[in-house]
């Protein structure tokens, strides 16, 4: 792809100009090739560690060898997470934004303001409405409201911001709603407290002991554990996974290039053929 830059005639002549009188050189528009990889989907970095030639070659082996990739989008219900205090921050989009990193699912923000209604009955109106996997809401207050609800049956988690502020740091109550979001996230899909120490899954039971932790998201392992549960659910992961892979679980769809057409001869191959040198493995008695 060329990416061409039009100067117009008078400014063409007086951008010389006006670097000659800076003492400056100048140098006129030129044309750039840049390669948009088909392996990364992203231009060739420009750092210097590898030309676009090199790029290209990498990417011919890779194809040669997968045909390419298949992006497959997270299905199923999805989580919710809603921020329903009068003036909401941006504190539930970078917990979305991790989840669907860590969990390869998608994690939907809402903001809208509770008002008068309660915390539950509000979450169980959302969770009826997105019907979402599971629900976790940041409230402000409410009468008797502690600082984290579960009610896991109901997939609902409830955080009480109101409950989570003070202290000299302005950035800690926002910091301890992202913590506690995570809990609710942990105990709603199935968790209990985590042996390991550095998790946000481990009993904490005052804004000390939530301060002192210093991972504000839940680990992999933990992650895993919810996602065996999330299953009976229908939910399914995003993919992004090798044509050679999807042909050899049965799904593909059939060839659309060179590529894919060698990747699924080669498959059809391989499982007509059967294994060429299988292994095997002597009686426990066996004299050597």
């Amino acid at each position: 792809m060329k990416r061409v830059m039009v100067v117009s005639m008078a400014l063409a002549a007086a951008l010389p100009l006006a670097a000659a009188e800076a003492g400056e050189k100048s140098a006129g528009p030129t044309n750039e090739e840049e390669y948009i990889s088909v392996v990364t989907g992203k231009p060739v970095p420009k750092d210097g560690k590898f030309t676009v030639e090199q790029i290209k070659a990498r990417d011919e082996r890779v194809l040669k060898k997968t045909g390419g990739f298949i992006h497959l989008a997270a299905e199923g219900p999805q989580t919710l997470l809603v921020d329903a205090r009068a003036k909401p921050t941006a504190t539930l989009d970078e917990v979305a934004r991790v989840y669907k990193l860590a969990t390869h699912l998608d994690a939907q923000v809402a903001k809208e303001a509770r008002g008068d209604v309660p915390p539950l009955e509000f979450a169980k109106a959302k969770m009826s409405a997105a019907k979402p996997l599971m629900l976790v809401m940041v409230v402000d207050g409410g009468p008797g409201q502690p600082i984290l609800s579960v009610f896991p049956e109901e997939r609902v988690g409830i955080v009480n911001a109101d409950k989570l502020k003070g202290g000299e740091d302005p950035s800690a109550p926002e910091m301890r709603v992202m913590k506690e979001t995570w809990r609710a996230i942990g105990f709603v899909g199935g968790l209990g407290f985590s042996p390991a120490e550095n998790d946000i899954m481990q009993p904490l039971y005052s804004l000390k002991e939530l301060d002192a932790n210093r991972y504000p998201f839940i680990q992999p392992m933990n992650m895993a554990r919810m996602y065996k549960m999330w299953k009976r659910f229908g939910v399914k992961k995003e993919r992004r996974i090798p044509y050679r892979v999807a042909v050899q679980e049965g799904w593909a769809a059939q060839p659309t290039n060179d590529y894919q057409k060698a990747v699924w001869e080669q498959v059809k191959a391989e499982k007509e053929r059967g294994p060429t040198n299988p292994i095997t493995i002597p009686p426990p008695n066996a004299k050597k």
